[in-house]
């Protein structure tokens, strides 16, 4: 995992994204990445991109999320044990998260607009 954060900050500083939207984007990251260890079954796929004055990643795995909106709506409870917490801070730090079921598993895309 440490190796996926390094390349990220990387990237990120590469694309031109300042100093605080870079932490904010790997606070981010590094939520998405430890979801895809804890719940994508044990392997994945990242990848890493500039588009269109946007920085983004993608990461693929064998993961299930029952809600795609969830995060999306209101703050999770800090104390309750079902989470969702990291989902609903990737939101807060990002400009757009896209969570898409795939054949098969889950597909997370963070976006940062770099202007």
């Amino acid at each position: 995992m440490a190796w996926a954060r390094d390349e990220s900050d990387r990237w990120a500083a590469a694309a031109g994204l300042s100093g605080e939207r870079r932490t904010d984007w790997l606070l981010a990251f590094g939520e998405a990445l430890s979801n895809s260890v804890r719940h994508g079954g044990g392997s994945g796929t990242l990848r890493m991109w500039c588009a269109g004055g946007e920085f983004v990643a993608e990461i693929r795995d064998q993961g299930l999320l029952a809600n795609p909106l969830t995060g999306r709506r209101r703050r999770p409870d800090p104390r309750a044990a079902t989470g969702g917490r990291d989902v609903w801070m990737m939101h807060q730090l990002c400009d757009l998260v896209e969570i898409r079921a795939a054949a098969p598993g889950l597909v997370l895309r963070l976006h940062m607009g770099l202007g």
